[in-house]
């Protein structure tokens, strides 16, 4: 018979004989217990229909998930089998995890969607209202990325006279979603002043994109001060972010469009509104005229010759009243134009070709869609010192 052994050292032959049996295991299962602790590690339990285990993912190790694994979602790990031999306790000791299929991401998917719904994140009535000619507007993107070059384009495009302020983050990948958290705040100092903040990403698949699907990301855009739209992925794409955000658009370049109004339109309006002015006191200077033309014929008044008399100086008085009266309207009316002029001037093709725009001619009328010209065109380019043929090769 053999002598007996401690307890510590049956403990010590069964941990070795686990660990070197176990050196490496490969196993899937769903995730319960998940404990997110405030050191960084992960503490949860992976079970399946008869059987659990323990398991733990260091913070050195769980940074690199492109995910925050939740309660419900079935993973895929590997790890290694370690055993406590003071507790008497095994667990799996995770290096590297992912979810089981893009099933799984769609289902973790639909539940937070459904938790942020029924918080009430999504509700109208939290929706900020965009301002409809902004002069501060940041974006927040990748500074690699497509996104960021396809959005200047457009706002310069559109209103090249808003000022845009670029905050750099991480889009996709590990840390991300901490980094967008982090530039979602920094956009909302008050240093920056913004009134509207974009966050952009150009396309990708289901985890290239799943940063904006994360839980913390939804609660900062919920929380901004600043109203939030979400220009992530293509017009098919749809993430969390697209529905806590005040308003969605499909990419980032239709984002400038729903931004930004068209200058030129502006000018053309302001040409309008600068000519209704106009003909709205011609009206009312005519108006007094024929008013004043009826006193002055009335048959009463001209009757006896002392009411002619009396009347004349009345008259007299009353166009002395209404002159008054015109002359501050024209004035006022003059001070409006002297405005109107200056807003239009600054406004006007020869200041914006004077910033380096051009303008696109095509059989006497502008061009501003790439729809309205075609292969082999000739078109005229209007440039402030000059005008240029040129004729359209792609």
């Amino acid at each position: 018979m053999n002598p007996p052994v401690t307890i510590s050292e049956l403990s010590g032959q069964i941990k070795f004989l686990v660990e070197r049996e176990f050196k490496f295991v490969f196993a899937t299962g769903e995730i319960s217990n998940f404990k997110h602790h405030y050191s960084g590690h992960y503490y949860f339990t992976l079970k399946d229909e008869k059987a659990q285990i323990n398991a733990n993912m260091w913070s050195s190790r769980n940074i690199n998930l492109f995910f925050t694994p939740e309660n419900g979602m079935k993973v895929i790990v590997k790890g290694r089998i370690t055993l406590y031999d003071s507790k008497g306790t095994y667990q799996l000791d995770v290096f590297e995890m992912e979810p089981s299929g893009a099933g799984e991401l769609q289902s973790s998917f639909e539940r937070l969607k459904q938790k942020l719904f029924d918080e009430g994140l999504f509700d109208k009535e939290y929706k900020k209202m965009l301002p409809e000619f902004p002069e501060r507007v940041g974006i927040i993107t990748s500074a690699t990325g497509a996104a960021l070059q396809d959005f200047v384009r457009i706002t310069q495009r559109r209103y090249p006279v808003v000022k845009l302020f670029f905050i750099q983050t991480s889009v996709q990948g590990a840390g991300s979603a901490n980094s967008i958290c982090k530039a979602i705040r920094l956009a909302n100092s008050a240093d920056l002043n913004l009134e509207i903040l974009v966050l952009a990403r150009g396309g990708g698949s289901a985890e290239d994109l799943w940063s904006f699907n994360e839980e913390k990301v939804a609660r900062e855009i919920f929380n901004s001060v600043i109203p939030v739209v979400s220009a992530v992925g293509h017009e098919i794409d749809f993430t969390i972010c697209d529905f806590v955000a005040d308003l969605r658009a499909a990419t980032p370049s239709a984002a400038a469009e729903m931004i930004f109004p068209d200058i030129l339109e502006l000018i053309k309006k302001t040409d309008e509104y600068s000519i209704y002015l106009k003909n709205i006191i011609y009206s009312k200077v005519n108006n007094l005229k024929y008013s004043l033309d009826n006193i002055s014929n009335n048959y009463y008044f001209k009757r006896p010759l002392d009411l002619i008399t009396e009347n004349k100086f009345r008259l007299d008085d009353m166009e002395k009243d209404m002159s008054d009266i015109v002359g501050e309207k024209l004035t006022n009316v003059k001070n409006n134009l002297n405005s109107i002029e200056k807003i239009l001037n600054s406004l006007s093709p020869e200041q914006v070709l004077r910033r380096g725009f051009t303008i696109i001619v095509k059989d006497g009328v502008f061009i501003s869609r790439k729809r309205e010209v075609t292969l082999n065109d000739k078109v005229e380019i209007k440039f402030y010192d000059g005008n240029q043929g040129a004729l359209i090769t792609e």
